[in-house]
């Protein structure tokens, strides 16, 4: 075997050396001796109170240093606290500049960095490094004269990121955003807001979480990418939230400069109870939106089913707009049931709680379907039309916030039929006219009408109606009252007009046979029945009760033989004790 070369020898010796050097040096290097150069020179180019940790310096792999904690402040004469905060930053220098005695950044790591994006009530923000020329403020003096630079990075490695969007009202601060969980690679940054274009990022999103002030569980991508190229924003994903839907999305940002994200996200099943059980308990309190309208975001979002138990809705669509100072939805679409929801929305987040509005219409629904998707016993069936303009505020007071005002009409369907045992104003009639012999159990047929109209109102927690009007073969019902939203309990008087003498009002429905008796008692034709009732209990168990009043009924005299209808007596109003008077003689 030949020997190894003296000079390969010599070579391997020295790089020994210069490796133990290497290792050895930065212990005894005071590197910590620069720190109020940094730090002087931090709050020089940003305007903000800067501390930083221990430092120590490497010489390997490359010239570099660990800087164990960073804290970069909110800018002065806003609310106290931090705009970033790291818990270890590791850097690496140019070899070029540092000859020459120039301190220069070539790659920076930033180890777990908190940051906090805040905008305050005067539409103030914490991010903005130019904000404070604006407004007229000298730069801090640095202590010392410094030739670090700051201004162009080659790359930053970001892990464990944590990001919080919020507002601030005086000192407190309310999150509205916070996303957790984020690595991305960042290149070519240069702290000139004139270069940001030229920035370059790459991010894993799988992991990434996303917690919203409105929903209790976060959002949570199950995988995803993100780069930044040229000043565009390119982004494909899918996201969970717990059980109530699982979605897939893209977004893109053609300038971000001017950044306006646009966004479309697809789904095959929102489940909208789940939604709503994430709901947060408590709405944080919140400070207006500020400063001038501009565009956000704007996107579409589709479902292929969209569940809210026992109901559930297909293809749901709706574009959605994010300003500034509010949301618009519009125009939301869906299939119920063999008809059609339109929708629009608007959230306007210059009030607190932020108040919104919706315009609501359905039409042709099946009401058959939509009763036995909710499992009652008796059905309604029917087509039926829905206009609605509603009003409110969100957060925990939602449901007794509600105001506005709408009209309903159902057409050529059937109720469920008279329970005469419950409907007892008509059983004590009944039974009145029979001595104690009559029978209801056998009038519990559904009755068919023709329309059914109502006026609605939302206010104080109720859906209140001045005027429902029944229209049927057999009469006519007319109610007024209201329903809980929430307790669902349920308060109406009404008056129901029965009419005799019509073709399917014989043999075994009720209205008949009363007006039958009645015809035999008095020896005329009954014309009608007036009954008023009232309605209480609850939606899933409605108490029917007697009304206001006693019942009253109408007769109109025989005519001869030879007499028109223009010239028979005006029917006459009687109450059931009129049956029960002496005749006139």
């Amino acid at each position: 075997m030949s020997k190894i070369p003296r000079w390969v020898k010599i070579a391997l010796i020295v790089f020994v050396v210069l490796m133990v050097v290497a290792l050895v040096v930065p212990y005894f290097i005071d590197a910590d001796r620069y720190r109020p150069t940094i730090i002087a020179t931090i709050e020089k180019e940003t305007g903000r109170k800067a501390e930083i940790g221990r430092i120590s310096a490497r010489l390997v792999p490359s010239v570099g240093f660990v800087i164990e904690g960073f804290k970069l402040s909110n800018p002065p004469n806003f609310a106290k606290g931090n705009l970033m905060e790291v818990e270890a930053i590791r850097g690496s220098l140019a070899w070029g500049p540092l000859l020459s005695g120039t301190f220069q950044l070539n790659g920076i790591e930033l180890v777990n960095p908190k940051i906090v994006l805040l905008e305050d009530s005067r539409g103030r923000n914490n991010y903005d490094f130019g904000e404070w020329e604006k407004k007229g403020q000298a730069k801090p003096a640095a202590e010392e004269a410094s030739t670090f630079k700051i201004a162009d990075i080659d790359s930053i490695a970001l892990t464990g990121v944590d990001v919080t969007v919020g507002r601030v009202s005086g000192q407190r601060i309310m999150p509205n955003i916070r996303a957790t969980n984020i690595s991305a690679e960042l290149g070519n940054v240069a702290l000139d807001r004139k270069r940001v274009k030229q920035w370059e990022a790459d991010a894993n999103l799988k992991g990434v979480q996303i917690k919203l002030a409105a929903l209790k569980d976060p959002l949570e991508f199950t995988s995803g990418s993100f780069t930044l190229d040229e000043g565009k924003i390119d982004s494909k994903f899918g996201l969970a939230l717990g059980t109530a839907v699982e979605a897939s999305g893209t977004l893109q940002v053609a300038d971000v400069e001017d950044a306006v994200a646009e966004f479309d996200l697809s789904t095959s099943l929102l489940d909208l109870g789940q939604l709503s059980a994430s709901g947060a308990e408590t709405s944080p309190a919140s400070a207006p939106a500020t400063g001038k309208s501009s565009l956000v975001a704007k996107g579409k979002v589709r479902a292929d089913r969209i569940h809210f138990t026992p109901y559930e809705a297909r293809q749901g669509s709706a574009e959605i707009r994010v300003f500034t100072d509010r949301i618009e939805v519009w125009p939301v679409s869906m299939q119920l049931y063999g008809g059609t929801v339109g929708a629009t929305a608007r959230v306007d987040l210059r009030q607190v709680p932020e108040r919104f509005s919706s315009n609501i219409e359905v039409k042709q629904l099946n009401v058959e379907q939509l009763t036995a998707a909710s499992g009652a016993s008796q059905k309604v069936t029917g087509t039926a039309d829905l206009t609605m303009q509603v009003f409110g505020s969100l957060g925990n007071l939602l449901m007794n916030s509600l105001t506005g005002t709408g009209n309903m009409a159902v057409r050529n369907g059937t109720l469920p039929g008279f329970d005469m045992g419950s409907l007892q104003t008509l059983a004590k009639v009944q039974k009145v006219l029979t001595f104690g012999a009559g029978s209801a159990e056998k009038f519990a047929g559904a009755t068919p009408f023709n329309s059914i109209t109502a006026d609605l109102g939302l206010g104080g927690g109720r859906v209140s109606s001045q005027r429902i009007h029944v229209d049927s073969p057999s009469g006519t019902i007319d109610m007024r009252g209201s329903m809980g939203l929430v307790d669902q309990t349920l308060n109406y008087e009404g008056n129901a007009v029965l009419m005799g003498g019509q073709a399917g009002t014989g043999g075994d429905n009720p209205i008949g046979a009363i007006t039958g008796i009645l015809g035999q008692v008095t020896k005329q034709t009954v014309g009608r029945v007036s009954i008023p009732f009232a309605v209480r209990g609850t939606l899933d168990s409605p108490k029917l009760q007697p009304g206001r009043g006693i019942p009253t009924f109408s007769t109109a005299s025989q005519p001869s033989g030879t007499q028109t209808q223009t010239q028979q007596e005006p029917a006459k109003k009687k109450g059931i004790l009129d049956l029960f008077r002496k005749p006139p003689q």
